[in-house]
């Protein structure tokens, strides 16, 4: 079995419907588009192989928000050496959901050069948990029940595209992602606690 890549970032939004989501280039950002009419999430339109260690910097600076990094199996493949990061820092709100269908998908449908494997590989590392899903329940359930730092690795249908560009305006990303951290970081006032700059704030 295998799912949409849509239907993944749907399942991701139902389940997390306050988190800060950092997408990758290409289907991650794509789905997460369609899936939430172009919600105010981090699209990283253009910079492949960044998505998981930007979205730990998120995770650290935003500790109160869950912050999921949705990213595909290319992009894990070319910065897994982050998954020893998370691994080390171990951020209790980051949950990584990795579109597996074994392609490069963005750039023409080039088969990796090795079989994706990172619900294994995650799961090996010490302060990691991770599952290997095929269908929307059993992603619910992992996004929901995996101690985090979490991976869960969702097993996509091959070729799928969904609609949306992958390529959005770096200006318009910007300001809609530093309104949901003004927002957050507004909160943190109300409740007394410290406020964390962010970059996109200077």
């Amino acid at each position: 079995m295998a799912v949409e890549p849509t239907d993944v970032a749907a399942v991701v939004l139902a389940a997390h419907p306050h988190a800060l989501v950092v997408a990758a280039l290409g289907t991650a950002t794509s789905a997460l588009r369609l899936a939430s009419d172009d919600g105010p999430h981090l699209y990283l339109g253009g910079a492949m192989g960044s998505a998981l260690a930007t979205a730990l910097g998120v995770a650290e600076a935003v500790p109160e928000r869950t912050v999921v990094a949705l990213l595909g199996d290319g992009e894990l493949l070319m910065s897994a050496n982050g998954l020893w990061s998370v691994a080390a820092y171990r951020p209790a709100n980051l949950v990584t959901v990795v579109l597996t269908d074994g392609l490069y998908s963005i750039t023409g449908g080039q088969p990796l050069p090795v079989d994706p494997c990172f619900a294994d590989v995650a799961g090996a590392l010490p302060g990691l948990t991770a599952a290997r899903v095929s269908d929307g329940g059993n992603l619910r359930d992992a996004l929901l029940e995996l101690p985090r730092p979490a991976l869960v690795e969702a097993v996509v249908r091959t070729g799928s595209r969904p609609g949306p560009s992958p390529f959005v305006d770096p200006g318009t990303v910007r300001t809609r992602f530093t309104a949901a951290l003004r927002a957050t970081a507004a909160e943190r006032q109300d409740t007394g606690q410290e406020v964390v700059t962010c970059t996109a704030d200077r």
